[in-house]
Order: C-alpha cells, then sequence, then structure tokens
C-alpha cells in the first residue's frame, strides 16, 4: 500500500478517536451534573455533543494530525523514531493548545479558562495522533509482509502433498 492509502487509513481511525473523545467527555460531564445534582441537559444533549465531536475531527484531523504525523515520520527518519514522535506529537499538543486558547480568549473568557482550554485541547491531541501513527505504521507493515509473501512453486507443491500422504 501506499503513503496516500496508509495514511487515509490512519485519517479514518484520528476521526474515530476524536468521536470517541467527545463521547467520554460528554459522559463525564454528565456524571459531574448527576453528582452535583445540576441539569444534566435534555434528551438530545449526548447525541449533539458527540455530533460536534465528530465535524471537530473532520476538520482538526486533516489540519492537525496529518501534519503532525507526517512531520514525525520525516523527522524519525532523519532523527531517530523517538525524536520523530517528540516532535510530531508535541507540535501537535502545541497547536491544538494555542488555537484553543487563542479561541478561549477571543470569546472573551477569563485567563485561567484559557489556560485551561489550552490544556484540555494539548491532551485531546495526544490519543488522535497517536492513533494515527500508529495504524499507518500498522498498514505500512501488514503490506510489507503481504508483499513478501511468494507463492509456492510446482515443485514444492508436489514435495509437500508427498510428504503428507506418507509416501
Amino acid at each position: 500500500m501506499g503513503t496516500i492509502a496508509r495514511h487515509v487509513a490512519g485519517a479514518v481511525v484520528a476521526w474515530l478517536v476524536v468521536t470517541f473523545e467527545g463521547l467520554v467527555g460528554y459522559l463525564g460531564l454528565l456524571g459531574y451534573a448527576v453528582i452535583t445534582g445540576t441539569d444534566p441537559g435534555g434528551p438530545l444533549a449526548g447525541p449533539v455533543f458527540v455530533l460536534v465531536a465528530a465535524l471537530v475531527g473532520f476538520v482538526v484531523v486533516p489540519l492537525l494530525v496529518v501534519p503532525a504525523v507526517l512531520v514525525g515520520e520525516v523527522t524519525g527518519r532523519r532523527r531517530g523514531r523517538f525524536m520523530g514522535a517528540l516532535i510530531g506529537g508535541g507540535g501537535a499538543m502545541l497547536l491544538a493548545a494555542l488555537g484553543a486558547a487563542a479561541v478561549a480568549l477571543a470569546t472573551d473568557v477569563s485567563g485561567g479558562g484559557s489556560v485551561l482550554a489550552g490544556l484540555v485541547a494539548a491532551l485531546a491531541a495526544v490519543g488522535p495522533v497517536a492513533a494515527h501513527a500508529a495504524t499507518a505504521e500498522a498498514v505500512r507493515r501488514t503490506a510489507r509482509r503481504i508483499r513478501r509473501r511468494k507463492p509456492a512453486t510446482v515443485g514444492e507443491e508436489r514435495f509437500a502433498g508427498l510428504s503428507s500422504q506418507g509416501l
């Protein structure tokens, strides 16, 4: 498989991780509402929350996750896998934190709220980046294994048949 195919597979998995993070976020907020006795929202709160997370994933994955993984791969080839993961993942976390903090500041959120939004966004970027990188690498290795297999020749098939008949 080519580079594009494995990164498309990685992007799909990263989008699923972003959507799952939205579900976990909603369940966390629902648990908080139940514990504190506040209004948990209407019956559509959960599906809308997950839908919004899925839509955010459509934007975040191609603009943040895929470039971070590509930069990490290129860096990893030249400087080692650890350095590639560090630069790719760290860059994605930094960009996510700065983007969330900028949006929070633009919407008149307090300074502490902006820092918290940046921290949550940076931590939320780790899962999709790791899932994308792991999936792209797994697809690459699987394709390499499939290419290495060679079909048995006629002589090998005949020999395998003789040994199984007990002759």
